[in-house]
């Protein structure tokens, strides 16, 4: 099993809609956690996929992961 690095990039959440994953990206970087979105592209061609192909990820350092959970409540 691999043991992730600080600075290793880890899937915080799976969205189907791009509005939800932009909202909790904007509440995670207001509160100073780097995050980026992965598959935003694959969701807006596939959008009623409820595959792991169109869903979009929001993705966070691993350092971050315990603080992005909190701010998120998950």
């Amino acid at each position: 099993m691999k043991k992730e690095k600080d600075s290793d990039l880890v899937v915080l959440k799976e969205y189907y809609s791009d509005a939800e994953a932009y909202i909790d990206k904007g509440v995670l970087e207001t509160n100073g956690i780097p995050c980026a979105i992965n598959n935003e592209i694959m969701s807006s061609v596939y959008p009623i996929t409820v595959t792991s192909l169109g869903s979009i990820r929001l993705l966070v350092f691993y350092r971050d992961l315990d603080a992005a959970k909190l701010l998120l409540n998950l």
